[in-house]
């Protein structure tokens, strides 16, 4: 095994990744855009999250990923998510809005719209902001009112009641002065409104599977009230979403608001790079102690491959079916379904996600896998 990561003076960095931001039927890149791409994180001792601080190169790949009509983080009609994370977060907007009943209402980052149409099927008109032309294509198509263009204090008319947003949090940079600028489009008890990726199990114990080019930012919930409180915001509510490890935030801009206390947890960046080293090191040795390694959960398992050099030496098996058959960028094997399982009795399985560990592992063990071959990094020593 060759090492292909490094921690030096709290940052940890892989030098190679596949840029995992589309799939695609074949393993030719894109123009113009990197298939691969290192990746270094940080921690923000202010407001103690993780972060990553990409090169302008590397912002440059990123950018033009976002400008495409391909990008796997936009939930979409063929993305084979709507009836799971999408229903999730649709309800709890939903709620939301049935709690606070907002007259004008904007989503930032509104992607293909699909949240704008459940709403709206539920009586709620939502414009839309997106600078991207996928969005422009989708508004054409399901007939939403779109601002296509980056979000700014200037852009809306008046202040909002209610402003929300999903999968965008964790994709800012600057995210205070994001939250900041959110705080001043809104009225006094106007309500901000998020879903973004719970990070506070994988920064507890030093996993790496979170990282991924297009989320610059992971949170605990102590992360995200110290973020509002600094912008502004009062009353501030975090619950977990019922797909996913997923956070579902509100919080309000109130003069004389409640200052929601901090919530009482330990856990935090301090000594992550410490653990992450020591689960890297373990993963490296489980890798090469065996000769036929597959993995589940490809967007999990891609970063510890990563560190190895492995860039589509190993089968990678996804549940998703709208999946099956493509490619990552930069990962020259497909994903594969559970349809398409084969291994012996030396063959083992390492599953990249924590949150759906036990149910993947149950499947396997219902398809014949011997349980005790199946691990999740939390196992390896």
């Amino acid at each position: 095994m060759s090492r292909h990561w490094n921690v030096v003076n709290d940052c940890f960095e892989i030098s190679e990744m596949p840029f995992y931001w589309r799939l695609s039927q074949s393993t030719e890149s894109a123009a113009d855009i990197s298939s691969t791409l290192p990746i270094r994180m940080i921690a923000d001792s202010v407001f103690d999250y993780l972060k990553f601080e990409p090169s302008e190169e590397e912002w440059s790949n990123i950018d033009k990923a976002y400008q495409q009509n391909e990008n796997i983080g936009f939930v979409n009609p063929n993305s084979g998510q709507l009836q799971t994370y999408g229903s999730s977060v649709n309800n709890f907007f939903l709620a939301s809005l049935q709690k606070f009943t907002p007259g004008t209402i904007y989503e930032i980052g509104c992607g293909a719209g699909f949240s704008i149409k459940f709403l709206k099927e539920n009586g709620w008109n939502v414009v839309g902001i997106d600078p991207s032309e996928y969005s422009l294509k989708w508004s054409r198509e399901l007939g939403f009112s779109l601002i296509n263009q980056f979000f700014t204090e200037e852009l809306l008319d008046r202040p909002a009641d209610l402003i929300y947003c999903n999968d965008v949090f964790e994709h800012v940079p600057q995210v205070e002065q994001f939250s900041k600028t959110v705080y001043d489009s809104l009225e006094d008890g106007g309500v901000f409104c998020f879903a973004t990726t719970n990070s506070t199990q994988s920064i507890a114990i030093g996993d790496i599977s979170m990282l991924e080019h297009q989320h610059v930012n992971m949170f605990t919930e102590k992360s995200i009230h110290l973020i509002l409180r600094q912008a502004g915001f009062s009353d501030i509510n975090i619950q977990g979403g019922s797909y996913g490890n997923t956070f579902h935030v509100t919080a309000q801009k109130k003069k004389s608001g409640r200052q929601t206390p901090l919530p009482e947890t330990d856990i935090s960046c301090e000594g992550y790079f410490e653990r992450a080293s020591e689960r890297v090191e373990a993963f490296g040795r489980f890798y090469d102690e065996t000769e036929d390694l597959q993995c589940y959960v490809p967007l999990r398992s891609i970063p510890y491959l990563a560190t190895v050099g492995d860039f589509g030496n190993c089968p990678v098996y996804d549940s998703n079916e709208a999946w099956r058959g493509k490619y990552i960028d930069g990962y020259r094997s497909p994903i594969r379904s559970p349809k398409d399982l084969e291994f012996s009795d030396g063959t083992k399985f390492f599953v990249g996600s924590l949150t759906f560990f036990s149910e993947i592992k149950n499947m396997l063990v219902e398809l014949g896998v011997q349980r005790d071959a199946i691990r999740s990094i939390r196992e390896l020593k």
